[in-house]
């Protein structure tokens, strides 16, 4: 979520809370009270899609990682059951493809470490016959083979939620945008009903309408409160 909406978004959570407390002064005046509905309305959707904001991303990156982890294990076991191999039978060509730390299996993009794994799986499944003493057995080739085929599966996902990531992001804005109109054009017209009548409403109000930078210094304001 962005800075500023983010700011926005408390200074609508405290009117909200404002007018909750007050609901007795303006529930009879029916222009304010479809107002406040509609901020209260407009800030469910807010969380919707802050929500999708939020989970999008962090469920397709974990997804991806969880399987990265166990593509990257099976490799490595494999790898350095090659390694061994390699230096039993005096083969440097194969001792170097099997060259691999579980940090050299990580590096680089994320497509550059399926195909890294990819080769491996490779070149075992060429000296596959020669593995059985070292542990390594056909079964393990496939549980490698399927363990890359669902990481491979899953390397643009989060590029996926990244545009989905982006539509919420532009609702939240439009939204924001929508629940200060509401604000500004409308309830803030009409607080002067309430000056003299009630008050503690109107100044309670007011200062709930502040807009604080939350990540600026305390009491910074983002933009200058409306005039009372």
């Amino acid at each position: 979520m962005k800075k500023i909406a983010e700011n926005r978004m408390s200074m609508f959570y405290a009117v909200e809370g404002v007018c909750d407390a007050h609901a007795g002064v303006w529930a009879a005046l029916v222009p304010y009270a479809t107002a406040v509905g509609e901020v209260k309305a407009n800030i469910g959707l807010i969380e919707d899609a802050i929500e999708v904001q939020e989970a999008e991303l962090k469920g397709y990156a974990k997804d991806k990682a969880e399987k990265k982890e166990v593509m990257v294990d099976l490799t490595l076991d494999l790898a350095q059951a090659g390694y061994a191999l390699a230096v039993d039978i005096g083969d440097a060509v194969l001792q170097g493809k099997m060259d691999f730390s579980r940090s050299d299996l990580f590096a680089g993009r994320d497509t550059v470490i399926g195909q890294r794994c990819q080769g491996i799986h490779t070149e075992a499944a060429a000296v596959v016959a020669q593995l059985a003493p070292y542990g390594i057995l056909p079964a393990d080739l496939t549980a490698l083979q399927t363990a890359i085929d669902a990481y491979v599966d899953v390397v643009d996902a989060p590029r996926v939620a990244v545009t989905v990531r982006k539509g919420a992001t532009t609702a939240i804005d439009k939204l924001v945008s929508q629940t200060s109109d509401i604000l500004n054009d409308r309830m803030d017209k009409m607080m002067p009903e309430f000056k003299t009548s009630a008050p503690a409403f109107f100044q309670e109000y007011f200062d709930a309408r502040i807009i604080v930078d939350l990540g600026g210094k305390e009491g910074e304001e983002e933009t200058p409160p409306p005039t009372p």
